[in-house]
């Protein structure tokens, strides 16, 4: 099976950083891109075409919600996994059909099982 391409877009670098090292620890993925603000993540998108895109919510220029509408609009496929400290945020992010939304500070445990998670749909979609 080919690596799972990710996107990480969060405007905070330690939070990319911890990102970067969950998705190593699940493994599995091949990270196409990072990105500090909205704008940035919907160039990457455009450009890598990733499986499944990690993002904030709060980010500069475009936010994490408006960025997933048109990532919705663009690839339906594309698996969403919101990380971020607004919780107030989560039905808009549900309604623009996030696969999971992460809370921080949220445990590393959490993350990799929401990550596992995604490797299994993934899987499933290619096997049908």
């Amino acid at each position: 099976m080919e690596p799972i391409r990710a996107l990480i877009a969060d405007d905070d670098a330690g939070m990319r950083l911890l990102m970067r090292k969950l998705l190593e620890k699940s493994g599995g993925f091949a990270l196409c891109g990072e990105a500090s603000d909205g704008e940035e993540l919907l160039r990457l998108a455009a450009q890598e075409h990733p499986q499944v895109v990690l993002l904030d919510v709060e980010m500069p220029k475009v936010t994490g919600v408006e960025c997933a509408r048109i990532l919705q609009d663009t690839d339906p496929q594309t698996i969403l996994i919101f990380a971020t400290a607004h919780d107030k945020y989560m039905a808009d992010a549900f309604e623009v059909y996030a696969f999971d939304y992460l809370l921080k500070p949220f445990k590393a445990e959490r993350a990799l099982a929401t990550l596992e998670r995604a490797k299994s749909v993934l899987r499933t979609r290619e096997d049908a």
